[in-house]
């Protein structure tokens, strides 16, 4: 007896589903995306912040031995005691800054010319 109204329950049940799929020939209706609204909404419940970037700057210590590395390999410059390049320099194109070098008894510049986003730079031979 069970098993009988176990399949008339399932017979209705594919029944009303067979039904509910069938095309009544309403269209159903289109959602539509929400209104765009404007970047300055304060419609939202959460607090607007705003983030500056952090710009990226040049590891000092890594700058020094790579100058340190131009001057003597490349420019085959003798003595080379120490370098001390300045902290936090921008990783900007087209900026420029010094860094001094020590041989020997003398101390030296050096320019750094920043040549790309990517953190190329330039190294001029020492004055």
């Amino acid at each position: 007896m069970r098993s009988r109204i176990a399949a008339v329950a399932g017979a209705a049940l594919v029944g009303l589903l067979v039904t509910g799929c069938q095309d009544t020939g309403q269209k159903q209706p289109e959602s539509s995306p929400p209104p765009a609204t404007p970047s300055s909404s304060t419609a939202s419940a959460a607090p607007s912040t705003s983030l500056t970037p952090v710009p990226r700057v040049f590891d000092q210590a890594a700058m020094q031995d790579a100058v340190k590395n131009v001057l003597t390999q490349a420019y085959r410059v003798a003595d080379v005691q120490s370098v001390s390049c300045p902290a936090s320099q921008e990783v900007r194109p087209g900026s420029k800054f010094d860094c001094t070098v020590k041989t020997g008894d003398k101390e030296r510049k050096v320019g750094i010319t920043v040549k790309d986003a990517d953190g190329h730079y330039e190294v001029s031979q020492p004055d």
